[in-house]
């Protein structure tokens, strides 16, 4: 790229339109099934995710009377979607199971890490302030095609700590 060339963050994006599938762990160590479709709205002026993490391990498999069930394992469902708000400011807006209200967190950075390595990160509340809840969700984007896709988080008066990632490969 030109030095001093503005990269539209959004395009960024959009070229990974898809579904993803990976396995992921979430902050008490399971594993999951992370799955994500992520598509292109309103002209290219947004990118809508829609994802699920769902268990794949644990006593809700082994119980015979209890036939597996999505919603017994539902570790998160989400709506989101990444736009420029009313100040051009690039926002990540989701509504999931986990906090239940439409959040909105702010990009905190962009970096092309290495030639085969993207990383935004969205967040609400100062992680160094333990006196309230705070969180940032982190996209990753691999030359090869993965996506990550990234929960770290604390709860007034606990540490602030990933607690949740999964790398996913594009199926279609």
């Amino acid at each position: 790229m030109a030095k001093g060339k503005k990269i539209n963050l959004l395009d960024v994006l959009t070229i990974r339109e898809g579904r993803y599938e990976g396995i992921g762990k979430n902050h008490e160590e399971k594993q999951f099934k992370g799955r994500l479709h992520l598509r292109s709205i309103v002209n290219n002026k947004g990118i809508a995710f829609k994802y699920k993490a769902v268990g794949i391990e644990g006593s809700e498999f082994n119980n015979l009377k209890a036939l597996y069930n999505e919603e017994t394992v539902l570790y998160n469902e989400e709506h989101t979607i990444i736009c420029n708000d009313n100040e051009n400011k690039l926002t990540l807006w989701t509504l999931n199971n986990n906090i239940g209200t439409l959040a909105r967190f702010e990009l905190r950075r962009f970096r092309q890490i290495s030639p085969n390595h993207t990383l935004f990160i969205f967040g609400f509340g100062d992680p160094e302030d333990n006196n309230i809840f705070r969180e940032e969700i982190s996209i990753e984007l691999w030359n090869n095609g993965d996506l990550s896709y990234n929960y770290s988080w604390g709860e007034a008066g606990g540490l602030f700590l990933v607690r949740s990632t999964v790398r996913m490969k594009k199926i279609d």
